[in-house]
């Protein structure tokens, strides 16, 4: 009868060890198609969704999750695959050159407000004079651009990343890549400035570096150092590897880092 009783105590035990080590964990911000395993189901995930930690998410082609754990703690992927978010959790540490470039973005995120260069990653000051297009979908792509550069400024982080987005489809729609392209760049900026990457790392992935003009070394510059951080090595290496041989980083600075970067992954 005491061996029963010792056994069912030790069974309690573990029921408690995993209650204590699973915790809830809400999604901050989802782009792309993301899953959690329920059960024996796999639930396409949404904003503010809760899940426990101990569960798996799946991530299609081109997708970033970024969760919110207890105390205030925030993990982001952007790597196709399947994760137990537990797993995501545990501390690691973060390569020294992306570590390095990153620092320099997010600097940038919250000084570009007034035109500078921080080490070779270029701010608004980099952007090429655009022509406005006094009709329809132009004429609003840039009032709606400049609304968000206004709540930008004024520190308003998370509303000018949404205005920014916007500003991107309607230059999307007013065919002006280069302005889309623009619009990623600052809600990058944006959402590095709101503190969160996988924001950043969705705006710049939604167009093209190559469209950014003057922006395009920074663009791309940004776009693999946020990648590698959250996952996407390989994505990271091409794009390091294209910019490198289309002579898209027109300083030093940038080069070097660029090449930190590669050698690092």
């Amino acid at each position: 009868m005491k061996t029963k009783r010792m056994v069912g105590f030790v069974g309690f035990l573990c029921i408690a060890v995993i209650s204590v080590s699973a915790a809830p964990v809400s999604v901050a911000f989802v782009d792309g198609t993301v899953h959690v395993l329920s059960g024996s189901n796999w639930k396409l995930l949404d904003f503010d969704d809760r899940f426990d930690s101990s569960q798996s998410v799946r991530l299609g082609k081109g997708a970033v999750l970024e969760l919110s754990a207890q105390g205030g703690s925030m993990v982001a992927i952007a790597t196709q695959g399947t994760f137990v978010v537990d797993d995501l959790l545990k501390p690691r540490t973060e390569r020294g050159a992306v570590a390095t470039v990153a620092a320099k973005l997010e600097k940038l995120a919250q000084g570009s407000k007034s035109d500078i260069t921080v080490a070779g990653v270029r701010g608004s000051a980099a952007v090429e004079p655009q022509e406005l297009m006094w009709a329809g979908d132009g004429v609003e792509a840039e009032a709606t651009f400049e609304e968000a550069m206004t709540a930008y400024k004024n520190g308003l982080n998370s509303e000018a990343w949404t205005l920014f987005t916007e500003a991107k489809g309607l230059y999307e729609d007013a065919a002006d890549p280069n302005g889309a392209a623009r619009s990623a760049w600052h809600a990058s900026l944006a959402g590095l400035a709101s503190g969160s990457g996988a924001k950043a790392l969705a705006a710049l992935r939604s167009a093209d570096p190559a469209d950014a003009g003057a922006l395009r070394g920074s663009y791309a510059l940004a776009l693999a150092t946020l990648g590698a951080r959250y996952g996407d090595t390989a994505g990271a290496k091409l794009m390091l590897q294209k910019a490198l041989d289309s002579g898209w980083l027109d300083d030093q600075t940038m080069v070097e880092d660029a090449k930190s970067l590669l050698s690092g992954l």
